[in-house]
C-alpha cells in the first residue's frame, strides 16, 4: 500500500467519523440511488424488449399495444424520479449536517490554538479553509458513498440477471468492460491528486494575498507599490493555472478513454453477438443493458474527480483541526484555595461592574514573572524572552518600556497563557497561572491591545463583546472611564468593518472600556492610549486611577509621559536592563532615559 493510498484511507476514516447519528438517511440514500440506477436499466431493457416487439414476429413473435408500452416506460420513470430525489434529498442532508459538524469543529479545534496558531497566519487564509476548503467536502458526503456502493452493487445485480435470463457469453463482455471503467479513474488518479493538493494550496496563497492588499489598500495606494503587488498575485495565480491545467488535463485524459471503454464495450457485444450466434433479442437487451450501466460507471468516475478535491480540502482541514494547542487546559481543574480566595470580593460585585470600581474591597491580584524564558519558536530564531524576572504589586500602576521587539508584549501573551514559558514561572495572586483553568484565569486579566479588533454591528455589541449581560448602566460607567461618555447615546449606531468610522483613538478608547466591563482584576494596556493626544491620555490615566483593587499594567515605548513616581521597568532584546521609579531612572542616564530623549526628538 502506497503512503497516498494509506493517507486517502485515513483521511475517508476520519470523514465518515462526522457522520455519526447519521447512518439512517445515508443508508436511504444508499438505497435509493442503487434503486434508481437498476430502475434506469430497467428502463433500457424494456424499451428494447418493446422495440423488439414491436418489430414482429420475425423478431420476437410478440407484439404490444402502444398504451401499454407508454404506461410501463412512464411508470418506471416516475419511481426512478421518485428515487432520485429521495438519494439527493438524503445525501445532500447528510452532507450539509456533516459540514455543520466540521465548521463547528473546525472553529472548536481553532480557538484553544489561539493566539498562537492564528499569529502570523492570514485570516483570509484561515477563513478559506473554514468556508471554501470545508465546501469542497460536500461531494464527499452528498456523491461518495452511494456512487461507491452502486458502482458495485448496480453491475453485480444487472449482469447476473443478463448472464442468467438472456446470454452469459454477453454478460462476461459487459463485465469486462464495466470493470476497465471503474478502474479508469483509480488508475489515473495519482497525478491529478498531487495536482488537486497543488490547486489547494495555490487557492490558499491567494486567498492570503486579497485579504493582506484588501486590509493594506492604503498603504499599497499611498506608497505606490499597485504594480508590485498585482505583479505577485499574478505569479500565484499563473500558479494556479498551472497545477488547474494539469487536473484538467487528467481528467480529459480518462473521460477520453472512458468514451473508448463505452463504446468498445457496446462493439464487442456485438461482435461477440454474431459470433456465438446470439439472437437479435438477446444482442439488443445485452446492449441495452451495456448502455444502462454507462450511468452508474461514469458517476463513479465523477465521484473519484470530486473525491481528489475533497481530499486536498480536508487535508488542509486537518491541518488545523490536529494540531496541539500551545497550552493545555483542563476545564474541571480548580484554583489553587488560596487563589480563589482573592476573587470571592470580585465574585460579589460581578452584577455591578465599573460603577462599583471606586469602592471595590477585597484583595487586588498580583502580577509576576520569575526567570522566564521565551522563544515563539523554539527550534529556531532568537529569545524572545531570557530570564525575565519583573513584579506588579496588586493595586498597582506598573509601566513596562522599551523599544517595538523589546518583548514587551510576549509578557503580556504569557500572562494570558496564549504561550507557556519555556522556563520560569509566571505567577497571578500568587499562583502559578498554569495550574488555573484558562476561563478562570482569563475571566480576571482584561487586555486593551494598541490595535483593537472590531466586528461588524452595533457600538453596543462591540462595547460588550466579553460581557454581553451588561446593563446600560455598566456600559455608561466603562465608557466613561474610558473617556467616551458622549456614546452612550449612540449605542445603536453601526460600527464598519474594522472599525473604519472610528478614529485611532477612538478605537483605543473603545477597546478600554471593552477591557474594564467585565470588572477584572488585572488590566493590561498594551500601548492602548497610543493613538490619543496627551491631555485626553492623560484625563484617561486619570479616570483609570480612581479604580480601587485593580492591577494596571502598562506597556508603552512612551517613556515621556510617565510620571516620576510610577514602577518601571525596562526592557530591551527580551531582557530586563533596568527597574524602578520613573523619577530614579531618570537620574541614572541608562536605557530609560535614552528611551525618554529619543521620543523627545522624535516629537
Amino acid at each position: 500500500m502506497t503512503h497516498a493510498t494509506a493517507r486517502r484511507r485515513e483521511l475517508t476514516g476520519w470523514l465518515i467519523s462526522q457522520t455519526r447519528g447519521l447512518l439512517a438517511p445515508l443508508g436511504l440514500a444508499v438505497i435509493a440511488r442503487v434503486l434508481g440506477q437498476l430502475l434506469g436499466v430497467a428502463l433500457f431493457v424494456v424499451a428494447a424488449s418493446l422495440l423488439i416487439r414491436a418489430a414482429g414476429p420475425q423478431l420476437s413473435g410478440q407484439s404490444v399495444g402502444t398504451g401499454v408500452a407508454v404506461a410501463v416506460l412512464a411508470g418506471l420513470a416516475i419511481v426512478k424520479a421518485l428515487l432520485r430525489y429521495a438519494e439527493h434529498y438524503a445525501g445532500h442532508y447528510v452532507a450539509f449536517t456533516s459540514l455543520q459538524r466540521l465548521r463547528d469543529a473546525f472553529f472548536a479545534r481553532l480557538i484553544p490554538q489561539a493566539p498562537a496558531a492564528t499569529q502570523g497566519r492570514a485570516g483570509a487564509e484561515l477563513a478559506s479553509r473554514a468556508t471554501s476548503d470545508i465546501d469542497r467536502i460536500e461531494v464527499f458526503f452528498a456523491h461518495t458513498l452511494p456512487p461507491a456502493v452502486s458502482a458495485v452493487a448496480v453491475p453485480v445485480i444487472a449482469l447476473l440477471w443478463l448472464g442468467i435470463a438472456v446470454d452469459p457469453w454477453l454478460a462476461l463482455i459487459l463485465a469486462i468492460a464495466v470493470l476497465a471503467l471503474l478502474a479508469l479513474p483509480l488508475l489515473t488518479r495519482r497525478g491529478a491528486v498531487d495536482s488537486a493538493n497543488a490547486v489547494a494550496r495555490v487557492r490558499g496563497q491567494i486567498a492570503e494575498r486579497l485579504g493582506d492588499d484588501v486590509q493594506g489598500m492604503r498603504e499599497i495606494l499611498g506608497f505606490g507599490i499597485t504594480d508590485q503587488r498585482l505583479d505577485g498575485l499574478e505569479r500565484v495565480d499563473d500558479e494556479r493555472t498551472t497545477a488547474a491545467a494539469q487536473v484538467g488535463t487528467s481528467q480529459a485524459i480518462r473521460a477520453g478513454l472512458s468514451v473508448l471503454l463505452q463504446g468498445g464495450g457496446l462493439i464487442a457485444v456485438l461482435l461477440v453477438g454474431a459470433g456465438t450466434g446470439a439472437s437479435p433479442a438477446a444482442i439488443m437487451t445485452a446492449l441495452a443493458v451495456g448502455i444502462g450501466l454507462i450511468g452508474p460507471a461514469r458517476g463513479f468516475e465523477d465521484y473519484i474527480t470530486g473525491l481528489d478535491n475533497a481530499f486536498a480540502a480536508t487535508s488542509r482541514i486537518r491541518e488545523i483541526m490536529d494540531a496541539v494547542p500551545a497550552v493545555s487546559d483542563s476545564a474541571s481543574r480548580t484554583a489553587p484555595a488560596a487563589f480563589a480566595a482573592t476573587g470571592d470580593a470580585r465574585e460579589s460585585e460581578a452584577g455591578s461592574g465599573p460603577a462599583a470600581t471606586a469602592s471595590r474591597s477585597g484583595a487586588a491580584a498580583s502580577v509576576e514573572f520569575d526567570d522566564v524564558t521565551f522563544s515563539y519558536d523554539p527550534n529556531a530564531g532568537p529569545q524572545a524572552l531570557e530570564c525575565v524576572t519583573l513584579h506588579a504589586e496588586a493595586g498597582t500602576w506598573t509601566h513596562i518600556v522599551g523599544v517595538s521587539g523589546s518583548g514587551k508584549s510576549t509578557l503580556a501573551g504569557l500572562l494570558l497563557r496564549g504561550w507557556d514559558p519555556e522556563s520560569g514561572v509566571v505567577r497571578l495572586a500568587g499562583t502559578d497561572v498554569r495550574e488555573l483553568p484558562l476561563a478562570e484565569l482569563r475571566s480576571r486579566i482584561s487586555l486593551a491591545p494598541q490595535r483593537p479588533t472590531t466586528l461588524r454591528g452595533t457600538l453596543r455589541e462591540n462595547v460588550t463583546l466579553a460581557a454581553p449581560d451588561a446593563t446600560d448602566e455598566q456600559i455608561a460607567e466603562a465608557l466613561t472611564l474610558a473617556g467616551l461618555p458622549d456614546w452612550t447615546e449612540r449605542l445603536a449606531e453601526p460600527v464598519g468593518a474594522r472599525g473604519q468610522s472610528l478614529s485611532g483613538g477612538q478605537l483605543q478608547r473603545l477597546s478600554l472600556a471593552r477591557a474594564l466591563l467585565p470588572n477584572p482584576q488585572v488590566l493590561i494596556i498594551d500601548e492602548g492610549l497610543s493613538q490619543l493626544d496627551a491631555d485626553t491620555a492623560a484625563e484617561v490615566r486619570q479616570r483609570l486611577q480612581s479604580i480601587e483593587n485593580l492591577t494596571i499594567i502598562e506597556i508603552t515605548h512612551r517613556a515621556d509621559l510617565i510620571d516620576d513616581t510610577a514602577a518601571v521597568w525596562v526592557l530591551d532584546l527580551g531582557t530586563v536592563v533596568e527597574w524602578g521609579t520613573a523619577g530614579q531612572l531618570r537620574s541614572r542616564n541608562g536605557p530609560f532615559q535614552r528611551l525618554e530623549a529619543r521620543m523627545a526628538y522624535d516629537a
